[in-house]
Parts: structure tokens; sequence; C-alpha cells
């Protein structure tokens, strides 16, 4: 079980994975500054409610459908 306290300003967030990839996910070098955005996106979609929580989810999932293709396209799937 991995875990990873990052912290960035006003907040602080502690992450815990089971699993080998998701363990390693956590010890790369970046780890820190993908989390923080990650949380500064979505609290910040939260906090200004309207359309930005539909928005932030519809580019999440486009994101993530175009790096599913890429790694069935590599063959690293």
């Amino acid at each position: 079980m991995g875990r990873r306290l990052v912290a960035g300003g006003r907040f602080s967030l502690e992450v815990e994975v089971i699993g080998p990839v998701l363990d390693e996910a956590l010890e790369h070098d970046r780890a820190d500054e993908v989390l923080k955005c990650a949380l500064i996106a979505a609290l910040s979609v939260l906090a200004q409610d309207g359309p930005w929580p539909d928005a932030l989810l519809q580019a999440m999932t486009t994101f993530m459908t175009d790096m599913k293709g890429t790694l069935r396209q590599d063959g690293l799937t």
C-alpha cells in the first residue's frame, strides 16, 4: 500500500493506494505536481458551481478516453 501527503498552500491531501501500478504512480517524480493540479481544479469548479463541475468532468472524460486510445494503439494495455 502506497501513501503520499501532498501540501499546497491552503490545502493538504493524503493519498493512499493499493497495488503495484498505483504505488509506482505515487512514486513518480511529478506526482505532487499532478495531484496538486487535480485537487486545485476539483476544488475550484466545486467552489464556482454552475456549469464548471460538468465542464471539468467532460474534459477529464475526453482526456482519459484519448489516453486509453493511445495506450491501446501503442500496445501498452
